[in-house]
């Protein structure tokens, strides 16, 4: 599937000179009109080039594509005066401008003022027209510029009655929302570190599709899932309504979009199936090309050639849009023994597809009546199933979640190559509620944080996990230093807090700070406990925490946790020194020596010095019966819903992913654990 990135090049920029001197940002500003790609102009004085229509000057050497809609930096005090009204009616500003998937690299020249709005404007003549239409203020201003670019544009709200985090939450299922990394392409920094897609010991992923496609992680989902990010011209037409118009999306428009691939000697099937689907051909012809296409000769699912699956051999078989191509070690082949029609209980949709021009037509007849026709009549909604025919967030053509982005892109190059950009054109752009702000994507380091090996004096500790964050190491009562060395699991991590330790009391904490190269921190603590000089049981005061740290026992001032599931009640008792006195009751209030772990049991326990009671905690057992069950997600939903209230363990144990806070996040990772799609770190 040829899924890569692309950066369209729209203006060719001369190379004139470069500066390297500091600058100053006066303010960001939103590009309002660009449509000129020919250097006409030169200004007399300098011989600097400007554009038809842009007037975007370059003093650096390369290529670069401003859109209506993206944003500039405009340079304190850097301007130039216009000497050719017809173009620029004010003066030329400095800009630096950069692509979100390269931001380091920064380019610079002039623009007219008069084309750039200051970053947040809003139009007061379409704040009722977008307010009517049902959208919130913060569509408001890329909205305004698109409107003032583009007048016969119009936007319609998609109310989906949906919580924004919920959806997030439901889309990051393991398999369900992948993302492709390759050399130079992506990175680690978006991926899922979920138990079942990433193991921290060995730094390695797991790929959910072929050898390069991964499960995304929460933050990178939200930033696809926003349809705020997207609303500037070269991405917008993820949201055009998906229906054929006739006088719009004509041949020469196919042509021009797969100008160059293999798939343009189907442009006129590509019309056919639209006629006999009521699918637009630009649509058809740009998913083909972001599934199959991008090169002058047939990949694998269009070449014909014989593959064999499930010990058959078949040939002659094509499939342009990879229809029935589920994740899996070879997904085309998949999807070519879906389009043979072999193993179904009918043969539908003109199956098998022979011939490219019967699979071109047949599979649009399958996208208009299983999407286009029952209202995922966009590209955004094709992938993120949220109108919700029957039920939601399950019915989704692709997993690849920069899919909407890229083919919208694709039909936008088409449309704007064809001149027909400020035609009629009408957009069903999403809104969901409790949006934030505003949504970015992560760091795009690498995620690992894990310690490979602690050591003290030289000596490895005993049975170190990587995965658990708290030491005991004993020393002799006459020892007032240590040295601390550890190894790292990924080397572009940083840590602190080794070398060279000074006791200072009998029991000294010390913190190791481990940092990932994303910036995610991951604290080791070792207790240095020296031993004493007499028995401690006779002469020596001990707190409740000291003795349940010397056991390993995780807790805090309220609480126990750290416990697997079907723990017996037992193992705290066996872990504490025999000195101590410990009694157990259940959620009865009934003393009890044996039986599974549950939420709410009261555990007091009684030193030398000290009597104290915590309760237990499982994380995901709600209810207080062991087990994480259906019923505990519900609790959980329920409780963020405001229709049920919690007692304090019932809530403790709700933030399964420990954010401190219970939200949509939790009853949607809940919900993936009673599936076995993810597991809870206790």
């Amino acid at each position: 599937m040829n899924k890569r990135n692309m950066i369209y090049v729209l203006f060719i920029f001369i190379t004139l000179f470069s500066f390297n001197k500091i600058v100053k940002a006066d303010y960001k500003a939103t590009v309002l009109i660009t449509d000129g790609t020919k250097c006409e102009l030169k200004s007399t004085s300098t011989g600097k080039c400007f554009y038809s229509n842009t007037n975007f000057n370059s003093y650096v050497p390369g290529v670069v594509w401003l859109d209506t809609g993206d944003i500039v930096t405009v340079i304190e005090g850097e301007k130039y005066p216009s000497s050719d009204k017809s173009r620029c009616d004010t003066e030329y500003v400095k800009v630096n401008y950069s692509f979100q998937n390269n931001p380091s690299k920064v380019y610079t020249g002039y623009f007219c003022n008069s084309n750039l709005k200051r970053d947040g404007y809003v139009e007061e003549s379409y704040k009722e027209e977008f307010r009517n239409a049902g959208f919130p203020e913060s569509y408001f201003s890329k909205l305004s510029i698109l409107k003032q670019a583009h007048p016969k544009w119009t936007f319609k709200a998609i109310n989906t009655d949906i919580d924004f985090n919920y959806a997030v939450s439901r889309e990051n299922v393991l398999g369900n929302s992948l993302i492709e990394v390759v050399d130079g392409y992506n990175n680690v920094g978006y991926l899922n570190t979920w138990s079942g897609s990433y193991n921290y010991y060995n730094d390695t992923f797991k790929a959910f599709d072929g050898s390069t496609w991964y499960q995304a992680n929460d933050k990178t989902i939200a930033y696809y899932m926003d349809p705020r990010n997207f609303l500037i011209d070269m991405y917008i037409f993820q949201f055009e309504a998906l229906s054929y118009e006739k006088d719009l999306q004509k041949l020469e428009v196919v042509q021009r979009l797969l100008n160059g691939d293999y798939l343009n000697n189907y442009s006129s099937s590509f019309i056919t199936a639209a006629e006999e689907s009521n699918v637009s051909p630009v649509y058809l012809a740009s998913l083909s090309k972001q599934e199959v296409g991008g090169r002058s000769y047939a990949t694998t699912a269009v070449s014909g050639k014989a593959f064999t699956y499930n010990g058959n051999s078949y040939s002659g078989i094509y499939n342009p849009y990879n229809i029935g191509a589920t994740s899996g070690s070879n997904p085309v082949y998949n999807g070519l023994y879906w389009a043979t029609g072999s193993g179904y209980t009918q043969s539908s949709y003109d199956r098998p597809w022979n011939s490219m021009d019967k699979a071109i037509r047949g599979g649009a007849k399958w996208i208009g009546k299983n999407y286009i026709n029952i209202g995922q009549n966009t590209i955004y909604f094709k992938k993120w199933d949220v109108v919700g025919n029957d039920g939601y967030f399950s019915h989704q053509y692709q997993t690849n979640i920069q899919a909407p982005m890229l083919e919208g892109n694709s039909v936008y190059k088409s449309y704007n190559d064809s001149n027909i950009l400020n035609s009629e054109f009408v957009f069903y752009i999403p809104v969901y509620k409790n949006m934030p702000d505003e949504t970015s994507l992560p760091n795009t380091g690498n995620p690992n944080n894990y310690l490979k090996s602690l050591s003290i004096n030289g000596d490895n500790i005993t049975s170190f996990d990587g995965g658990v964050t708290n030491y005991n190491y004993y020393v002799k009562s006459n020892i007032d230093s240590i040295t601390i060395s550890a190894s790292l699991v990924n080397n572009s991590a940083k840590v602190s807090g080794t070398g060279y330790v000074s006791l200072t009391s009998d029991n000294t904490k010390v913190n190791i700070k481990v940092t990932a190269q994303n910036g995610d921190e991951r604290v080791y603590t070792i207790n240095v406990i020296r031993e004493p000089k007499e028995d401690i049981k006779d002469d020596n005061k001990l707190s409740v925490m000291d003795a349940l740290n010397n056991a390993n026992i995780k807790n805090n001032a309220l609480y126990l946790m750290g416990f697997s599931i079907n723990s017996n009640v037992s193992q705290i008792r066996n872990k504490l020194d025999s000195s101590i006195l410990v009694t157990i009751k259940d959620n009865n209030g009934n003393t009890i020596t044996d039986g599974i772990i549950k939420t709410g049991y009261s555990v007091t326990i009684k030193t030398n010095s000290e009597e104290k009671t915590l309760k237990t905690i499982l994380y995901g057992d709600v209810n207080g019966d062991g087990k994480i069950t259906a019923v505990d997600y519900a609790k959980v939903k329920n409780y963020v819903l405001g229709s049920i209230s919690l007692n304090d363990e019932q809530i403790e144990a709700s933030d399964v992913n420990h954010s401190k806070s219970v939200t949509a996040a939790d009853y949607g990772k809940l919900k993936n654990v009673v599936l076995s799609r993810s597991t809870i770190e206790q």
